[in-house]
């Protein structure tokens, strides 16, 4: 499905329902909240189903429009989710193989949905809903701030290597729409003293290998208990990581249950192919970014993404 295509259904269906992916980071919310602003200022009735993930981070920022209980959708929307896998509790369980389009950007992405409107080449998913919405002529300054967290925080402030000339073009085009310098303030200079933490715990794990070209570092629910952390206090972890000078892959363990790890994977520049390495551990996402989940030890978990990328890097 095109971007133009994906405008003229738009347009001439009602009654939607917005997914958004497991453990929500800003392009799926931000991509939800302008989706589902845009539709109703076209005066659809559109809503987002509930994440039960943590959202304390975008309070203020991002508008939810919740779907009420008894709410019935005509149409399924997923927005940057790759898989069914990743549909959130609730979602998982109501709505797999009913999803009727999905917009999304990961080239990871298994074709679930009905109709898929897929761009590879954006560096987030809210680039293609900025073009959607300057298509359906909706842009306002509500709307307009749920893209900017979209495209920024799948960018890291703009300093990650998905960051593209056309990137920069619409970020510029949104900052039309308002004053964005609190906004990145508070997703990029603005550290808990809980994640300050939880980075010296993280740096403190770390183990080196290649000459210092690859960590694995990790965060379990021990530690996350000590600080009184939860799982929004890690998403940027693993960026962290990947800012070790010399360091080419980084991986961070995050233990979400007892033997459950989210493993997330940071490449810088085209040290190792973040996707390749994640597809052999049953997840997926970007060559600069991904992630799985793996079930085990911590130890064991550590070896299989090693083994994972040095399968990879020995390609």
């Amino acid at each position: 499905m095109t971007e133009h295509a994906l405008v003229q259904w738009l347009r001439q269906n009602n009654h939607f329902l917005i997914l958004t992916h497991v453990r929500p980071d800003g392009d799926t919310l931000g991509c939800a909240s302008a989706l589902c602003l845009a539709l109703n200022k076209l005066g659809k009735t559109a809503y987002l189903l509930r994440n039960p993930g943590d959202l304390q981070k975008f309070k203020g920022f991002l508008t939810f429009l919740w779907a009420p209980d008894d709410y019935m959708p005509d149409h399924v929307i997923a927005v940057d989710i790759a898989t069914e896998n990743l549909l959130p509790q609730g979602a998982h369980q109501a709505y797999r193989g009913r999803v009727e389009v999905c917009v999304d950007h990961h080239a990871s992405n298994d074709g679930y949905a009905r109709e898929l409107c897929l761009d590879t080449g954006a560096s987030a998913c809210g680039e293609i809903l900025f073009r959607v919405c300057r298509q359906l002529g909706v842009l306002d300054e509500q709307i307009a701030k749920a893209l900017y967290i979209a495209i920024a925080t799948d960018c890291g402030g703009f300093i990650y290597s998905n960051t593209t000339s056309e990137t920069h073009r619409i970020a510029a085009a949104l900052m039309e729409y308002g004053d964005f310098r609190k906004l990145n303030k508070h997703f990029f200079q603005t550290k808990s003293f809980k994640q300050l933490r939880l980075e010296s715990m993280v740096l403190g794990s770390e183990e080196f290998y290649a000459d210092g070209q690859v960590c694995i570092g990790k965060i379990s629910l021990a530690d996350k208990a000590s600080v009184g952390a939860d799982e929004g206090d890690c998403e940027e972890l693993a960026s962290f990581a990947a800012s070790i000078e010399g360091v080419g892959c980084a991986a961070t363990l995050r233990e979400l249950t007892p033997g459950e790890w989210k493993v997330s994977l940071r490449s810088v520049d085209t040290y190792a192919d973040s996707n390749r390495i994640c597809a052999r551990l049953g997840g997926g996402g970007h060559a600069a970014a991904a992630g799985a989940t793996v079930l085990g030890t911590e130890e064991s978990v550590r070896r299989q993404v090693c083994d994972a990328i040095f399968q990879e890097l020995k390609r």
